[in-house]
């Protein structure tokens, strides 16, 4: 490694004065209290390494085995998951399932609402898809049409709202699983 790659560069703006006073304070040179510092922070983040996360990388297969895991709740907990599984459509195992798959993967599990929503988008975007190959396919044959740019246009602002249903759909599932 070079020695300028060494370096690490940091634009402290106003922080500057007050972070020069300080570490004056401390009798230390502000860079070198701010390699302490990263080094305290690595150090500690050796000793504590955040929990691994998982990633599902295909379907489970049918013909594999479950495993029975029991676990007891409060009476409040399962009345809570019940009510939780019947607004989002879907039963309490299957909220449960879903809830653990978060915990492990921190990846979108959708629940019915979600899948109904990205099931709409995916059918509008297909429509969007064959118009815009028409169009493409007239262009393409020398057809010009003064209304093409316009219809492109619109189909891109469509494209556009249904991106956004997708995000919003991705974001309620990761968000149904905080606790506040």
């Amino acid at each position: 490694m070079s020695k300028s790659a060494q370096y690490l560069d940091v634009y402290l703006g106003a922080l500057k004065e007050p972070w020069a006073d300080y570490c004056k304070v401390l009798g230390k040179k502000p860079g070198a209290a701010i390699k302490e510092a990263i080094e305290q922070q690595l150090a500690k983040a050796a000793a504590n390494p955040p929990p691994k996360t998982y990633h599902q990388t295909r379907e489970a297969p049918a013909a594999e085995p479950k495993v029975r895991f029991e676990i007891l709740l409060t009476e409040s907990e399962k009345r809570a998951i019940r009510e939780r599984a019947n607004v989002e459509r879907c039963s309490m195992r299957r909220w449960i399932i879903d809830a653990i798959r978060v915990g492990l993967t921190h990846e979108p599990q959708f629940g019915m609402n979600e899948i109904d929503a990205l099931g709409e988008s995916n059918y509008q975007l297909l429509v969007l898809g064959r118009n815009l190959n028409q169009i493409a396919r007239r262009l393409n044959e020398g057809g010009y049409e003064p209304l093409a740019v316009e219809r492109i246009e619109m189909l891109s602002k469509l494209i556009k709202e249904h991106t956004e249903v997708v995000s919003r759909s991705i974001q309620a599932s990761l968000e149904r699983w905080d606790i506040k």
